[in-house]
């Protein structure tokens, strides 16, 4: 994670937060619902931006992008963005988890073909281009955008939430989740700050390595870290209202 190419990336994220508009092909308002969006670096970032990634990601690349807004969303009421990570090729949505989206005013977004086969880089550089990228269309409440993976995408979901915890201010790792070992992050600090949920299953296959990543936590001093065990749940994503409650506990970072 300190590859400076991802670094040069985060920056340009940090600072290229554009207004929310309306479609720039139809002029009429941002798309609500689940849908796909579609672009290359070259198209949505400068020259300089385009160049930090191209040795992960060629500028002339499309990357594809599942996402889903709640029908009830207005540019006057920033949205969260919950930014997933999958172990398959698919970003679609857990359809149990449309419902939590539209109570809590959440955005959806997840990279297409961003599977476990997939190398780590290029699943981090998606994970970094999509708050961009649904900040273009949407706005994004920057205190609320949350990363979220699992199994696989778990482990990567929470490699990348250490590293850049000013841009993903909580983390929910299903069924998968990795520790630092001994390099903590180099913004310890804005790591105890966030919320992070260690979610599992009784029957989960990953319920130890869960569990001891989330104890690892607590021991490192990251103390706003919730272990979440799902009674009968195997290795798989939760329910809709598990879902919300590790959401709400995230949420409960800026609102007690």
């Amino acid at each position: 994670m300190k590859n400076t190419r991802l670094t040069t990336l985060l920056v340009w994220l940090l600072f290229s937060n554009a207004a929310p508009c309306l479609d720039s092909n139809t002029g009429d308002p941002v798309r609500t619902g689940e849908f796909s969006l579609s672009f290359t670096i070259a198209e949505a970032a400068d020259a300089d931006s385009a160049r930090a990634v191209d040795s992960i990601i060629s500028a002339d690349e499309k990357i594809s992008w599942e996402v889903y807004v709640p029908e009830s969303y207005q540019a006057e009421n920033p949205a969260g963005l919950v930014v997933y990570i999958s172990p398959s090729s698919s970003g679609d949505i857990p359809p149990r988890w449309k419902s939590v989206m539209n109570k809590l005013n959440m955005i959806w977004i997840a990279a297409g073909h961003s599977g476990n086969r997939v190398m780590v880089a290029r699943r981090v550089a998606y994970a970094l281009i999509a708050p961009t990228l649904a900040g273009k269309y949407y706005n994004i409440d920057h205190e609320r955008i949350y990363l979220s993976g699992f199994s696989g995408g778990g482990r990567v979901a929470s490699m990348l939430a250490a590293s850049y915890p000013q841009v993903f201010k909580g983390g929910i790792y299903n069924c998968g989740a990795n520790f630092w070992d001994e390099n903590p992050p180099t913004q310890l600090g804005l790591v105890k700050q966030n919320h992070y949920v260690f979610l599992t299953g009784t029957k989960d296959q990953a319920l130890r390595p869960t569990k001891k990543v989330h104890q690892q936590y607590l021991q490192s001093g990251v103390d706003n870290s919730r272990l979440m065990v799902i009674r009968h749940m195997a290795h798989e994503n939760p329910n809709g209202s598990d879902f919300e409650k590790a959401i709400r506990y995230l949420d409960s970072r800026i609102t007690p």
